[in-house]
């Protein structure tokens, strides 16, 4: 049963562009693992819509900042947290995405460099939990794209957005 198209469909019949991040992203881009939850990235503009939509559906915030908003799934629905970024780079992740297929919706995904921008700006967070969960999402999109750590983009990626030692660490890791 697709449980994760409700909310894509909920979300474009309201409009609001959005694309589909975290762990559905690392396993669309060819790294297979486990994952359950919908993580979604959309524009600060967009967020009194999201908020509507969902609620629509049942989600109930728990939690929000000016970067994140944490929902409570009803019974038949997944688990949903949603990436609030400005404008700008929110048209950047859309420019870069990647449109596949998520339940029968057609969904936009980040492009690898994008995702992995992304996860290693989530290692910076010192108390982030799931450390280990986004190394390995970093080396099995790596590895399944096909890409080149010494690439000039990627790496001024992992310069840029990861956090101190992330290129030795990823070498390590890449064998």
């Amino acid at each position: 049963m697709p449980i994760y198209a409700a909310v894509c469909r909920a979300l474009t019949e309201a409009g609001v562009p959005f694309v589909v991040i975290g762990g559905h992203a690392v396993v669309l881009h060819g790294h297979q693992r486990n994952t359950f939850d919908l993580d979604l990235l959309v524009a600060e503009v967009s967020l009194a819509p999201v908020r509507a939509a969902l609620q629509g559906l049942g989600y109930r915030p728990y939690f929000e900042s000016e970067a994140f908003l944490q929902l409570t799934a009803p019974s038949f629905l997944p688990p949903l947290d949603v990436m609030v970024v400005d404008e700008r780079t929110f048209q950047q992740v859309v420019r870069s995405g990647e449109s596949r297929v998520l339940d029968d919706e057609q969904i936009l995904i980040p492009d690898a460099k994008r995702l992995i921008a992304m996860k290693l700006h989530a290692l910076k967070a010192v108390t982030r939990a799931r450390r280990e969960q986004d190394w390995a999402d970093i080396v099995g999109v790596i590895r399944a794209t096909n890409q080149a750590i010494e690439d000039t983009e990627l790496r001024e990626i992992i310069d840029r957005y990861g956090p101190s030692g992330a290129f030795t660490e990823l070498r390590q890791r890449l064998g």
